[in-house]
């Protein structure tokens, strides 16, 4: 072999380096662009955020600066510019925290959510809506699992109500009731429902 001949060998395995297929630290171009659009996502889901909801998640200054900015814009072309610059805030940032706190928040709701179904089916069931009981045999049962309620309360409520409901009239009592029967669940939140 010349020495012509060694180089362009030594030439092509240089070339088939460059040629190999991704490696596992690099990142495909597709991989880059669904990182892209999962942190424009987060900053979509922070601008959509109560005040008080974003004062728990925890921020640098120019991300919170940002989402302050873009919670003052009204033109849609101008929003989605600063939705942009807020995604490029967040790219150097720590995300997983911001997450988790997003994810607490999630769950807070869907606690909230799940106790509100609960109260309305109470009040329901105190009105006689169920079909499986009566209004009495209901607040005898809600009597029974929330020992420290005041029982003659929920029975002069309940027994507005359903006068309020055969008269037609607007549901004052009812929604008396949703509210003591709301501030029993809350004040006994270990009770089993």
């Amino acid at each position: 072999m010349t020495g012509d001949e060694s180089t362009r060998s030594d030439d092509i395995s240089e070339d088939d380096d460059h040629i190999d297929p991704l490696t596992d630290d690099e990142i495909s171009k597709s991989q880059r662009k669904r990182d892209a659009d999962a942190v424009r996502d987060l900053g979509t889901r922070l601008t959509e955020l109560a005040n008080s909801e974003l004062a728990t998640v925890p921020l640098p200054d120019d991300v919170a600066s940002a989402i302050e900015e873009y919670s003052r814009i009204k033109s849609n072309g101008a929003r989605k510019r600063q939705l942009g610059f807020l995604a490029k805030r967040l790219r150097h940032v720590d995300v997983e925290p911001i997450e988790a706190a997003l994810e607490k928040l999630r769950q807070a709701a869907r606690a909230n959510t799940i106790t509100l179904h609960l109260i309305e089916q109470w009040r329901d069931r105190l009105l006689g809506d169920a079909e499986e009981e009566s209004a009495k045999d209901a607040l005898t049962t809600f009597l029974t699992e929330f020992k420290s309620a005041d029982r003659q309360q929920f029975r002069h409520l309940q027994q507005q109500a359903l006068k309020e409901r055969k008269a037609r009239r607007s549901p004052a009592a009812a929604r008396q009731l949703f509210k003591a029967i709301r501030a029993q669940i809350s004040t006994d939140p270990d009770e089993e429902y």
